[in-house]
């Protein structure tokens, strides 16, 4: 029984098909790049939801537990409650930047903190990403589709 042999290819149909390969990675690699980072920036913003989400919730635990007096836990570090609270909430944004964050604590007077009332805590955070301009096909200027991006948290609880 005889072997068969496959036919033999010429370089050149090797050359061109190598080309080929090249070319094509050369195309979709920039695609697979953009879809990379945009994973990872959807990943930090998800990340940074989550964490405010925490610290907001932190906050208005830690409010539940305090006397609703005007007196903090640990009067040698804070002058007032909301001091007490805020840096809470600055406390449990990890590997955030706390000082792009806005926290509200209601009722702002903590000497109106009463039983069977609701207290909050909102943070308003603000996230500098990456700005991406692309200029417009047809007509001059440019848009940018990345820039400043604000997330808001709230938590409301009762007091019992």
């Amino acid at each position: 029984m005889p072997i068969e042999r496959r036919p033999r290819r010429n370089r050149r149909a090797d050359r061109e098909l190598k080309g080929q390969s090249l070319t094509e990675f050369a195309l979709t690699m920039p695609i697979l790049v953009i879809l990379l980072v945009g994973i990872i920036v959807l990943a930090y913003i998800g990340f940074a939801y989550v964490s405010i989400s925490s610290a907001a919730r932190m906050g208005t635990r830690h409010m539940i537990g305090l006397n609703p007096s005007d007196r903090p836990e640990e009067p040698d570090l804070f002058r007032t409650a909301d001091e007490e609270i805020t840096h809470v909430v600055t406390s449990s944004m990890f590997l955030l930047d706390w000082r792009q964050a806005e926290i509200v604590i209601k009722p702002e007077d903590t000497s109106e903190r009463v039983y069977d009332e609701d207290v909050s805590v909102l943070i308003t955070y603000t996230m500098e990403l990456p700005e991406v301009r692309v200029p417009y096909i047809i007509s001059d200027g440019e848009f940018a589709i990345l820039g400043p991006l604000t997330l808001r948290a709230s938590s409301q609880m009762r007091i019992y």
